[in-house]
């Protein structure tokens, strides 16, 4: 048994590793998680790059600069090119880099959860990203879940419930009960059995105790006018943004909100959110709904994307997928990197990114820490 705080901490993040070991286990062995040939497990882990082996004769023999994709160098075998690589193009990682919890810190906390997101600012962090959906009721609450961009936030699986989020009123959804059980979910079970889901007001209103941002992704439709109206009411423009993959929800908040700063900044910022299918013209898909920063997924997040994001005056982001998604990655693709962790992040910093949305932010942060 522990005998201080400390050695708790030590302890349930230690239980919170293994858990996410055993998870990745799992999936590799697991016949019913879905495969890299363009299934998915949600709207936001969609996966059908399966991209082919990498071409050792694009290495630049003067500084070992590899000048494809962030995602072969992921993916290669050859470990001393991998690093050689890293040391190579660490010198346009930002200064600066913004450290993010995806849903909180999910290995320790449960996702998407008041204690999950306190514990992101307890740690130092920047900010965090949350999932929102609008209820019948008119009721923000911040889930993911399972599903698609059709049928979004289910709770099979996730909960002792059926059916989707959306079915649910706000004084039904505070007594749906989390299932300890399921392997959906990498903290430790003792974190999930007393872990409800929250209000998106609940949750601002311990981030407006803090310096964090706050970047709320618009889950599900109908959510991007109240969410506006909510951020405003509690006066936390300046803490929050918005974004999402459906891109005509981040316009719908810029038609609302379309006041700039005196330097030429939106008031209200948006960040448009793109998968693996990113097209060669997300300048100006982002520009034409009025973004303000534009989010890459982690292995599609180059150099060269993110410079032409700063060129158009937008900030940038890294996210990463759930614990399901990189769990395909991790046992798939990427199996050589082994976990989410110091490697993968420093070739996903190396593309000179302002903000890093991650599942293991103490790891990250960490590493900023360290210069």
């Amino acid at each position: 048994m522990a005998n201080t705080a400390e050695e708790k901490n030590d302890c349930d993040t230690r239980k919170a590793y293994e858990m996410m070991e055993r998870t990745l286990t799992s999936l590799s062995e697991s016949s019913a998680v879905p495969s890299l040939n363009g299934s998915s497990v949600s709207n936001d882990d969609d996966d059908d790059d399966d991209r082919s082996d990498i071409d050792e004769s694009k290495w630049d023999d003067d500084d070992n600069n590899y000048d494809d994709h962030p995602a072969d160098i992921m993916r290669t075998s050859d470990e001393r090119k991998r690093k050689n690589w890293i040391e190579s193009q660490s010198k346009y990682a930002a200064e600066n880099l913004k450290v993010l919890g995806h849903r909180g810190s999910m290995y320790q906390e449960l996702e998407n959860t008041r204690r999950g997101f306190q514990l992101v600012s307890e740690m130092g962090c920047n900010g965090f990203e949350l999932d929102v959906f609008l209820l019948s009721c008119g009721t923000l609450v911040v889930y993911h879940g399972g599903g698609s961009d059709a049928n979004p936030g289910l709770l099979d699986g996730y909960c002792h419930a059926e059916g989707s989020i959306l079915d649910y009123k706000a004084d039904e959804v505070s007594r749906i009960k989390f299932n300890a059980d399921s392997d959906k979910f990498v903290c430790c079970p003792d974190k999930i059995r007393n872990a409800y889901i929250p209000t998106l007001e609940e949750v601002l209103l311990d981030a407006r105790e803090t310096d964090v941002m706050v970047k709320i992704e618009l889950k599900g439709s109908g959510t991007a006018e109240p969410a506006v109206r909510l951020v405003e009411k509690l006066d936390m423009t300046d803490q929050v943004a918005f974004s999402s993959f459906d891109h005509d929800r981040i316009a719908t908040v810029r038609k609302m909100r379309p006041e700039l700063n005196d330097d030429g900044t939106h008031m209200v910022r948006t960040g448009a959110l793109f998968n693996h299918d990113i097209s060669d013209n997300f300048v100006e898909e982002a520009r034409k709904v009025g973004a303000s920063e534009v989010h890459f997924r982690y292995d599609t997040c180059t150099r060269e994307r993110v410079e032409k994001a700063h060129e158009a005056g937008m900030d940038t982001m890294a996210w990463f997928r759930g614990p399901i998604g990189m769990g395909q990655d991790l046992t798939g693709r990427y199996k050589n990197l082994g976990c989410e962790g110091e490697e993968m992040y420093r070739i996903v910093m190396a593309s000179g990114v302002q903000s890093m949305c991650v599942n293991r932010p103490d790891v990250l942060l960490d590493m900023t820490q360290e210069g």
